[in-house]
C-alpha cells in the first residue's frame, strides 16, 4: 500500500474570559442624630426707676390726693424665640470602582498523540 493517509490531530484549548458577578451589596444609610446647642442671646428689658424731684417740681407731677395712681405703666422685655430648621450641610454620593487584579487559572486539557506503525 503506497497511498498516503491523513490523520487530523485534535487538542483542547483553554479559553479564559471574565464575567461580572455580584459579590456584595452596599447600602447608604442616613441616620439623624440630635444634639443640644447652646447659643448666647442678648435680651433687653425695661426697668422702672423712680427719681425724686424737689418741691419746686411737684406741680409737674399729677398725683391724686389719695396718693395712689390708677395709671399702669407696661414694661417690655425681649424674649428669645427658638426655631429649628433643616438646612443642607453636605452632599454624599455612593460610587463603586473597579480594582484591577490578576488571577492565575489552571485546567487540565488533553490532546491527541498520533503514532504511526510502519512495520507492515
Amino acid at each position: 500500500m503506497t497511498g498516503e493517509h491523513a490523520v487530523t490531530r485534535a487538542e483542547e484549548r483553554l479559553d479564559v474570559g471574565t464575567e461580572v458577578i455580584p459579590v456584595g451589596r452596599a447600602r447608604l444609610v442616613v441616620e439623624t442624630t440630635t444634639e443640644e446647642v447652646l447659643v448666647p442671646v442678648r435680651v433687653t428689658r425695661q426697668r422702672v426707676r423712680v427719681e425724686m424731684t424737689g418741691p419746686q417740681d411737684t406741680a409737674a407731677v399729677d398725683v391724686p390726693r389719695t396718693g395712689r395712681s390708677t395709671d399702669w405703666l407696661v414694661l417690655h422685655a425681649d424674649e428669645p424665640v427658638v426655631t429649628v430648621r433643616s438646612v443642607p450641610v453636605e452632599r454624599v454620593r455612593l460610587a463603586t470602582a473597579w480594582v484591577p487584579g490578576q488571577t492565575e487559572v489552571s485546567a487540565t486539557v488533553s490532546r491527541e498523540v498520533v503514532e504511526v506503525d510502519t512495520t507492515r
